[in-house]
Order: structure tokens, then sequence, then C-alpha cells
């Protein structure tokens, strides 16, 4: 059983971490009648978290610009909140790479999702 735990805790690629989206602390963290982090970000670029492939680039009803990133099998990051987008779903983008930048007042979410699961990604985020 903890072998399973500890293969279900590692993120794929051999990654131990994860860079947060936004500089500075979260607003709000996981619980507390959310799935994801937040972050107040007033027209803040918007970074990768990790090397990924941008599954998803473009507006989604309630949440802004989003860019959905895969981060290997089974594992993806969203990113919401964004007012303008730096990349194009379909390519590649580096650990700390712009994604796009809040707008005024932004509040930027992110969530990591283990097979279509919000978990929560403070291990790695610390």
């Amino acid at each position: 059983a903890e072998a399973a735990e500890a293969e279900t805790a590692r993120l794929p690629a051999g990654r131990n971490r994860l860079s947060p989206p936004v500089r500075g602390a979260p607003t709000q963290t996981w619980g507390a009648g959310t799935s994801g982090w937040r972050w107040r970000a007033d027209r803040a670029p918007v970074a990768a978290p990790a090397d990924a492939k941008v599954a998803y680039a473009g507006p989604l009803t309630g949440w802004g610009q989003v860019v959905i990133l895969d981060l290997g099998p089974g594992w993806r990051a969203v990113i919401a909140g964004l007012e303008q987008l730096d990349v194009q779903a379909d390519t590649r983008v580096s650990d700390g790479q712009t994604l796009g930048r809040s707008g005024p007042d932004g509040d930027v979410y992110f969530e990591l999702r283990r097979d279509e699961r919000p978990i929560d990604p403070g291990p790695w985020l610390r």
C-alpha cells in the first residue's frame, strides 16, 4: 500500500517540484471550497509550472483565458484567469516560461489534475 501511495505522489518525468505560476504568496490554497490555488496578480506575467505540452490555450466561459498543460501521462495543470496569452495549443513550454499575463486586479487560478481529478499541488509547490 505504501508503494502505491508513493507512486501516486510522484509527478511524471521524474519531477519532484512545480514552479508557482505567479510570484508571491497565494491568496488561497487547497481546501476551503477550492480545488486549486489562487494568486492576486495585477497584469503580472503567469509562468509555466514545469516543462510541458500546451493541450489547450484559449477562452473558457467564466475563467478568462485558460492554459491547460499536459505534464505527462495522466497529469495536467490548469492555469486560468489570464487576460492575454503568449502560447498556442500543441506547442511545448519550458518551466518558468511566460504563458501570458493576468488582467488588472487579476485572480490567477492554478489546479493540478491527476486522471481528471483535482490534486492538492501544495506538496510540489512548496
